[in-house]
């Protein structure tokens, strides 16, 4: 796993970690954590294609609601956010170019933990309508299946050479 010069660099709060911050530094194919947890410190590097997809979300508190951009992954302690914003039209920019900038699907959260995959695909598994089963084979009322794979033999246009003899040697 190589990691090229950084994209952004991102100081975020981590109640578990010493300081209670963390650095996450965004890199063009790998997401490098660094924190200090109990005086040890610690640096994850994980690859882009281990997150799931960047992800918009409704944040609903007691007085106020607002939108939250982030890189979703399925263990909630390596999700990191990318921008929050009270107006969700300010960040549909910024959501378009950090899937398209990381080659992710763009997310939307739902209620609870339902999350919708807008741009047809999910990681690398393209989403869209299935495919019909292949059922049967068009040739099968008139051949085996073995039957199917030699060559077909040809009948009545045979050679006939006149005027010769057949020899047939048993030894």
């Amino acid at each position: 796993m190589s990691f090229h010069a950084p994209l952004a660099c991102i100081v975020a709060m981590d109640p578990r970690a010493d300081g209670g911050q963390r650095r996450i530094t965004l890199g063009a194919d790998t997401i490098r954590i660094d924190r200090s947890l109990a005086g040890v410190r610690m640096r994850l590097a994980l690859p882009v294609c281990a997150y799931r997809g960047v992800a918009l979300s409704v944040v609903e508190e007691a007085r106020e609601t607002w939108y939250r951009l982030e890189l979703d992954h399925s263990d909630p302690e390596l999700r990191v956010t990318l921008a929050e914003n009270r107006d969700p039209e300010a960040l549909v920019a910024e959501w378009r170019g950090w899937a398209k900038f990381f080659g992710l699907p763009r997310l939307a959260q739902g209620a609870g933990e339902l999350q919708v995959a807008l741009d047809g695909r999910l990681g690398a598994l393209v989403l869209g309508a299935a495919q019909p089963r292949k059922r049967g084979w068009p040739l099968k009322r008139r051949r085996s299946r073995m039957s199917a794979f030699r060559k077909p033999v040809r009948t009545g246009a045979q050679a006939v050479h006149r005027d010769e003899r057949e020899i047939i040697c048993y030894e």
